[in-house]
């Protein structure tokens, strides 16, 4: 009875025991491992002293009271209660005598700090830093001679809309530079463009292997990453490449639960083609438009006694409309027609979550408004903190479901954006409800349903086509392709009134008059294969197989037949289509229909990354060690003086505490990749001007060199106390944040 008051069985206690003591033991691993980097860190200063012949009273790993210690000589060797810190006390330092004048001084001895030449000190006071960033080398080394896990710079997908589908790039293709530096996986180039600046372009080489002879070119393009999400973090909108192993996965609505895909089936067939990464299973699905694919797949045995199942399950790719506005404001449309918004994620412990809302939810009313938009949703959690709004879904096939949802405002002075933990990424599929018409595709160009814009109320359903029945976006869609070219009749009812209807036109656009797969590229028109356009006042360079780009390219040959060259998915070649190149053809409403698998992830195609030459591994290390201490100071300039990153994106002892524990857990390697990143951060943090730390100590220096006499000891004094209160005031900060953070 007393474990089931308090939830547990004696099973369940037993693990959760266990766990706590796994995760103790992994807070213990990293502590100790952080005090090492300490050591080694004092330990520079220590050598330097006794090279320079600097007496070292005390050389300490931590502070507070002394658990133990020993002397030799000299030197009192002391390790302390709190790990987190240490220090090494010479000759000179805090030993002062006051002279008649009441000015501070320090004792005069050939053996003090003080005593010694301006370089001398120069030399101890920076050989901290310097011993950290060999320490992070070394790790560095270890690291890639065991072997690391890692994701490749390999492109798994392309985000509709986003940079790199702007810039040209596809699926397959690797990675290997950034503004001329060598990336090597995918927390390189993660790490590159999170860190870019935000108002320059950056330059992006790729390598790019050809279908037919496997040949390898490499080219480079210029985009400029742009912020997404509401993590306010850069990205250009590449996936990592995916093997056919399902990770996550969402149910479909209409499926019955004996034809749902679960995480660890693995995907062998789409349409009886084997496939051997994820990608490959959504370019198939997406060339069936929204139609029904059959999967064959490895359903492993429960027990892990036999091979397993194979079974036949039904999946399909879904719609996406890519928006011809801001991208993370603009719902995107179907000739002007908006689908409502549907959920795409729910982040774990976020007030979406709490609210029990859930991936796949169809926004029926938020707040007072009835389908709301992408921008009317995001404006509302904008400018709603910490206020409960009122939300309608539409759950599974038809259910219901009322709830409120208050947006967080995080951060120890709430001043990051309101959020609520969650994405709304795709649309709609099954239900034609329009949510709103958009008017106009650019000031030139109207959309056809713009005439419609104040006859069909939102929330009405489409019903009807040329007075055929339709049911789905997808229907919709392939209706429209068939008509292109002709005056259509549109049929809708709005809350059970009488049906009305009004005609339209749906203009012909590349695809409708040849058959354009829906995964596939469009390499150029006339043998033009980007074009560079003006926008919001910054040029762009949009290739042929972007909605803009061939836009602005047919621009050009109005009147004229043109020849279009395009590549399917699985294609060796590539094919070429005849076009005559119409007024109404520059609305490219065919390249924004998009076709993805966003209900479904796979595992990672993970890739041990080792260099068993000891050489080999230090350059890497050396050159991994460089490119941390760039990103430290890349960070900074961007948190103080382009403001375009928030405080809440760093962590303070807690969360470093917490990823430390986190990369114990992961294994020898991840751990020491982690400790060799601490190091190094540790090194460049030390070193900043700041006064109390090594940084500070060094521009005393500097300064009295200069001078040829040492600052006032009042001034030195006073500064330190000041740069103590500002490194306490930070470390709060920080402290407190990630407290709030991991308490949800």
């Amino acid at each position: 009875m007393f474990e089931e008051l308090i939830g547990f069985t004696s099973f369940d206690t037993s693990f959760v025991l266990g766990s706590f003591l796994s995760t103790s033991k992994n807070y213990v691993i990293f502590i100790l491992g952080f005090s090492f980097i300490i050591f080694v860190h004092e330990l520079g200063h220590f050598i330097a002293a006794k090279l320079a012949d600097v007496r070292v009273d005390k050389f300490a790993v931590g502070f507070g009271r002394e658990l133990f210690g020993f002397s030799r000589g000299e030197t009192r060797y002391s390790f302390n209660v709190l790990p987190l810190g240490g220090y090494v006390k010479m000759l000179g330092q805090e030993d002062f005598a006051i002279d008649k004048s009441g000015e501070l001084k320090v004792k005069e001895d050939p053996r003090a700090f003080t005593y010694k030449p301006v370089g001398t000190r120069m030399f101890i006071v920076s050989a901290g830093v310097i011993m950290n960033f060999i320490f992070a080398a070394f790790l560095f080394m270890l690291v890639f001679m065991i072997g690391m896990k890692s994701t490749s710079a390999k492109i798994g997908d392309i985000q509709p809309g986003m940079p790199a589908d702007k810039a040209g790039l596809r699926t397959g293709d690797t990675i290997v530079k950034i503004n001329g530096k060598a990336i090597r996986d995918r927390g390189d180039l993660v790490a590159a463009i999170v860190l870019s600046d935000p108002d320059e372009s950056m330059a992006i080489t790729y390598q790019r292997p050809d279908s037919v002879s496997g040949e390898v070119s490499t080219n480079t393009v210029s985009l400029r990453p742009e912020m997404a999400g509401d993590r306010n973090v850069l990205k250009i909108g590449v996936a990592p490449p995916m093997n056919t192993t399902v990770a996550l996965v969402q149910d479909d609505s209409v499926l019955p639960a004996e034809e749902q895909l679960r995480p660890n089936d693995e995907i062998l067939e789409v349409n009886d083609r084997e496939v051997s990464s994820f990608w490959e299973v959504q370019y198939i699905l997406a060339d069936l438009r929204g139609h029904w694919g059959q999967l064959k797949v490895l359903r492993p045995s429960p027990e892990d006694k036999s091979p397993g199942n194979v079974l036949n399950i039904r999946r399909r790719a879904h719609l996406y409309l890519v928006p011809t506005g801001t991208r993370e404001k603009d719902s995107g449309h179907l000739l002007g027609f908006v689908p409502r918004r549907k959920i795409g994620s729910i982040e774990d412990g976020s007030r979406a979550n709490l609210a029990d809302l859930r991936a796949g939810d169809v926004i029926v009313r938020w707040g007072g408004q009835l389908a709301p938009t992408l921008s009317e949703i995001l404006d509302s959690i904008a400018g709603n903190p910490e206020t409960d709004i009122r939300i309608e879904v539409l759950r599974g096939s038809g259910q219901i479901f009322r709830t409120h949802v208050r947006p967080r405002v995080r951060g120890v002075f709430a001043k990051s954006k309101p959020k609520v933990g969650m994405t709304f990424y795709s649309h709609e599929s099954d239900r034609l409800v329009v949510a709103d018409i958009v008017t106009s595709v650019t000031e030139k160009i109207a959309t056809p349903a713009a005439k419609l814009k104040d006859k069909m109320p939102r929330g009405a359903v489409i019903t009807k086509i040329e007075n055929n029945p339709v049911s789905s976006w997808y229907e919709l869609a392939e209706r429209f392709i068939e008509l292109a070219g002709k005056d259509v009749k549109i049929t809708w009812q709005y809350e059970g009134q009488a049906e009305q209807s009004d005609t339209i036109h749906i203009p012909h656009s590349l695809g409708t008059t040849f058959d354009l797969p829906a995964a596939s590229v469009i390499t150029s028109i006339n043998d033009v294969t980007s074009k560079e356009v003006i926008i919001d006042g910054r040029r762009m360079t949009y290739t042929a197989g972007n909605w803009i780009g061939a836009r602005e390219i047919l621009r050009d040959f109005i009147g004229q037949t043109v020849t279009v060259k395009y590549q399917g998915y699985g294609d060796t070649t590539e094919k070429t289509a005849q076009v005559k190149v119409t007024e109404e053809m520059l609305d490219t409403w065919m390249l924004r229909l998009k076709y993805r698998v966003e209900d479904m992830f796979t595992q990672f195609d993970i890739t041990v990354v080792r260099e068993l030459n000891p050489i080999k591994a230090m350059m890497i290390g050396i050159r991994k060690t460089w490119y941390f201490i760039e990103q430290v100071y890349i960070t900074m300039k961007r948190m103080i003086f382009t403001r375009s990153m928030g405080m809440e994106q760093i962590s303070g002892p807690v969360g470093i505490i917490k990823m430390g524990s986190d990369s114990v857990a992961l294994g020898l390697s991840v751990m020491l990749y982690f400790m060799a990143l601490i190091s190094a951060n540790l090194g460049v943090i030390n070193f900043l001007p700041l006064p109390i730390v090594d940084g500070g100590l060094f521009i005393f220096l500097i300064i009295e060199k200069i001078k040829g006499g040492p600052i006032s000891m009042r001034v030195q004094i006073a500064t330190q106390i000041i740069g103590l209160a500002l490194i306490i005031g930070i470390f709060l900060v920080v402290t407190i944040q990630d407290i709030l953070k991991f308490a949800g």
